[in-house]
C-alpha cells in the first residue's frame, strides 16, 4: 500500500471537519455556475440528477448507520475501530459511508453547475476519500489481521457484492433512532445545500431580480430546515433517540 497515500488519508481524516466545508465555501465564492454546453435541458437534467445522487448518498449513510454501526470520527481525530464491522451494508461494500459521502459531494457539485466544480471539486473529493480509505484499510489490517484480510477477499471495496445481498441483513433490525442521532448534522447539511445551491445559481444566472423573486420560497425552506434541526437537536439532547 502506498505509504504517501496513507499519510494523506490520515491528514484529511484528522482535519476533514474543517477542510471539507471550507472547500465548498471556496467553491461558492470563486466558482460561477453556467448553463453547461448552452443547453438548458441538459443543465436542468444534470441539476435534477444531482439532487437524486445527493439524496441517495445520504440514504446510503442512514442505511449504513441504522443496520450495523461503525465508530464514526475515529478516536482523538485518528482512524480507530473498536471492532471489525461486516454486517448490514458493510456486508455488501467495505466503504458504504465514503461511497455515500462521495455521492453527496458529486450531487451537490452537479446542483451547483459550476464547470470548475466538475474539474476541481469532484476530483478533489474522490482523491481525498480514496486516501482516507487507504489509511483506514492500513489500520484495519494492522489491528484485525487475517480477519480483515478474509473480509476484504469477500466484500468489494466500493461496488456492492450482489451475491451477498440475501444474507446481509438476516436477523438485523433497522435502528432509525441511532441513524438520526449519529447523522443529524449531515442530514441537515444536505437539506440546506438542496435549498441554497439553487438560489445561488439563480443569483448568478438570472441576476438580482430573479433571485429576489425566489427569495421568499428559499427563506421559507431554509427556515423550515432550521426549525427541523432545532427540534431534532433538542430531542437528541434530551435522549429521545436513545436506542
Amino acid at each position: 500500500m502506498n505509504q504517501a497515500n496513507v499519510a494523506i488519508g490520515n491528514f484529511f481524516f484528522k482535519y476533514r471537519n474543517a477542510v471539507f466545508p471550507a472547500v465548498f465555501a471556496v467553491m461558492l465564492l470563486l466558482m460561477r455556475p453556467e448553463v453547461l454546453l448552452g443547453s438548458a435541458a441538459l443543465d436542468r437534467f444534470l441539476g435534477q440528477l444531482g439532487v437524486v445522487i445527493a439524496l441517495a448518498g445520504e440514504l446510503l449513510r442512514l442505511a449504513t448507520i441504522g443496520f450495523d454501526y461503525i465508530d464514526r470520527g475515529g478516536k482523538n481525530k485518528q482512524v480507530y475501530a473498536s471492532r471489525l464491522v461486516h454486517g448490514g451494508v458493510y456486508a455488501l461494500t467495505r466503504n458504504p459511508m465514503y461511497v455515500g459521502n462521495a455521492m453527496i459531494a458529486v450531487g451537490m457539485t452537479m446542483i451547483a453547475g459550476a464547470p470548475l466544480g466538475y474539474l476541481v471539486i469532484i476530483p478533489f473529493f474522490l482523491f481525498v476519500y480514496q486516501a482516507i480509505i487507504a489509511a483506514e484499510e492500513a489500520y484495519l489490517r494492522s489491528r484485525f489481521g487475517e480477519d480483515y484480510d478474509a473480509y476484504r477477499r469477500q466484500v468489494n471495496r466500493y461496488l456492492p457484492s450482489p451475491a451477498r445481498i440475501s444474507g446481509a441483513f438476516a436477523g438485523m433490525r433497522y435502528d432509525w433512532k441511532r441513524a438520526i442521532k449519529q447523522d443529524l448534522s449531515t442530514i441537515m447539511g444536505v437539506l440546506i445545500g438542496l435549498v441554497l445551491l439553487p438560489f445561488w445559481r439563480t443569483l448568478f444566472l438570472g441576476g438580482r431580480h430573479a433571485a429576489i423573486n425566489d427569495l421568499p420560497v428559499t427563506l421559507t425552506l431554509a427556515l423550515g430546515v432550521g426549525a427541523l434541526y432545532a427540534v431534532l437537536h433538542a430531542m437528541k439532547k434530551r435522549g429521545k433517540f436513545a436506542s
